[in-house]
């Protein structure tokens, strides 16, 4: 059964260590966030504060098939302001173990216990009022697939229709998805959209869009699903469906009341920056569009960059940075922006979860200061991983939970007080088909799944004995 954790054989080695010694890495993370509580909680400084574009980070909780295959959470709140990701690794030994810590600074933090509702009345309110005081708005979304960039969206429009419509009578809605280069329209059959740019204001039109009309927040949603159900989506090592496009979504208020004429929202699901390696593929488009994706991330924080520090903005790098300008650097009306960088919490998503923060901050941060700790860990201290033979039939029920995402879960209670490891090791075909209820593809899955642990502890073991005998040799 091929290891759900492969990657590159780097990361294989750093996320397999990670689960299987989740016991070291679980202490180690509490002992720094007991820490936590000795210190006293930063405050964000004021020249943050006054940036043009403010960055907020959203940690997402687990989902249930992760719980139920033993991931731990490795992102830490600080205060409000405070993300620290610990980032569990092995020596070059492949023995001792340590956690650094990286601590990045935002606007505000939210922890994965924070509601939607909480994070949009930090985040996009003030951007919504900004919108009915007539000027342009532009909240976005940045980070992995599937670390819940469109969930928050979403999640925001509910409220976000509300408050607009409070001044307006309707709003007007334009939805277009950026793939590589090329635009489309998804609330008109994907019809292509040209982008252009007006030599007399330098104001960008989106030639061929169309445009719906939602009178309540109800409707508003509505739209919204139809235009998320027509985006462009591939599956990925990090979702099944995973979008590879950007997805740009204008909310136009239109009303009498003179004071929101011209004021619009804009709502900017960044296309997921994944690992390298999630990105080879075969498909030479694909492979065309990937570069053209990470191209129009490296044009969007370029422009940001240059406008926190008061330069030339230059948006024409890039499809993106061209829609984006009437919203993000309009000389005709005031704008305003937030950026929501979210992240996943388990330990196989570390090193993208590290990327996707630093490169939020150097969004509009030119040299964004990141404060590292190193732990390292005591194994005496902790409670050592049990090889499968040692299991007990209870830690035998808790093993099966994390074999395919816990779908064999169900076939715990088919795991007697007499069924330990060692006799699971023992158990024929015929058995272990017994024990899926005759399900013949389950009892598939377990036999390789016991296979394959056994065969890695083998792997480990030799690896260990292989690290003796070299420091040995050292001496």
């Amino acid at each position: 059964m091929q290891n759900q954790y492969e990657d590159t054989r780097a990361n294989l080695d750093k996320r397999t260590a990670r689960m299987r010694h989740a016991d070291w890495f679980k202490k180690g993370i509490d002992q720094i966030r007991a820490s936590y509580k000795d210190v006293a909680r930063p405050q964000l400084h004021h020249a943050a504060l006054d940036r043009p574009v403010q960055v907020f980070a959203r940690i997402r909780p687990m989902l249930k098939h992760e719980v139920a295959r033993g991931e731990y959470t490795t992102i830490s709140c600080v205060g409000e302001n405070i993300a620290a990701v610990h980032n569990c690794l092995m020596k070059p030994d492949m023995i001792h173990k340590y956690i650094e810590t990286h601590a990045h600074e935002f606007t505000r933090v939210f922890d994965e216990n924070t509601p939607t509702s909480t994070v949009y009345e930090t985040v996009a309110a003030p951007l919504a009022q900004h919108v009915l005081s007539g000027g342009e708005s532009v909240c976005m979304m940045y980070g992995q697939t599937g670390s819940g960039k469109t969930h928050t969206m979403t999640g925001f429009l509910s409220d976000m229709g509300r408050d607009l419509m409070s001044s307006s009578s309707s709003i007007q809605m334009t939805a277009i998805e950026l793939v590589g280069s090329k635009c489309v329209d998804l609330l008109h059959e994907r019809k292509k959209v040209l982008i252009c740019e007006s030599e007399e204001d330098q104001t960008i039109h989106l030639v061929h869009s169309s445009s719906e009309v939602a009178t309540t927040p109800d409707e508003l949603i509505a739209l919204f699903h139809e235009a998320v159900s027509h985006r462009a989506t591939e599956s990925t090592q990090a979702n099944t469906v995973s979008s590879r496009s950007h997805l740009i979504v204008f909310l136009r208020l239109v009303g009498s009341d003179p004071s929101c004429q011209g004021g619009q929202m804009v709502l900017l699901d960044l296309a997921g920056s994944e690992r390298k390696e999630d990105q080879f593929t075969n498909d030479k488009q694909r492979q065309q569009e990937t570069i053209e994706t990470n191209m129009s991330h490296l044009a969007l924080k370029q422009c940001l960059l240059a406008q926190a520090q008061g330069g030339h903005v230059p948006y024409r790098n890039s499809a993106l940075t061209r829609i984006l300008k009437n919203s993000l650097w309009s000389t005709q009306k005031p704008c305003k922006a937030a950026i929501v960088v979210t992240a996943s919490p388990i330990p196989a998503d570390t090193e993208h979860t590290l990327s996707s923060l630093i490169h939020a901050r150097r969004m509009v941060e030119a040299d964004p200061v990141i404060h590292q700790d190193t732990l390292q860990i005591v194994e005496s201290e902790a409670k050592p991983m049990k090889l499968f033979k040692s299991l007990s039939h209870t830690e035998v029920q808790e093993w099966l939970g994390t074999v395919e995402k816990g779908e064999l879960t169900v076939y715990a209670d088919n795991i007697k007080p007499a069924i330990t490891g060692a006799a699971m090791l023992r158990l024929p075909a015929a058995r272990l088909t017994q024990l899926c209820n005759g399900n013949a593809a389950h009892a598939k899955l377990l036999h390789h799944a016991i296979k394959d642990t056994v065969s890695k502890e083998n792997e480990e073991k030799a690896r260990e004995r292989e690290m003796r005998r070299m420091n040995q040799a050292k001496k």
